[in-house]
């Protein structure tokens, strides 16, 4: 299926959850936030929360340093 992953097309598997797409991009989940659609979805909904084809994905990574 189709979505787009930060304004950028992305392919992903059928009927994949949020928390196995962020483990497949090699993302651990401490640090990362996401919204689909533009609504943040919380970490602990990630594993029940499946991604569909044509959604907006919006994914941050916190990057710490000085």
């Amino acid at each position: 299926m189709n979505i787009i992953l930060n304004d950028k097309p992305y392919e992903a598997a059928e009927g994949v959850s949020l928390a196995s797409f962020v483990e497949s991009l090699g993302l651990k989940p401490q640090g990362i936030a996401v919204a689909i659609n533009g609504e943040v979805v919380p970490k602990d909904q990630w594993a029940e929360t499946f991604l569909f084809d044509r959604q907006e994905i919006m994914l941050i990574h916190a990057v710490s340093g000085g």
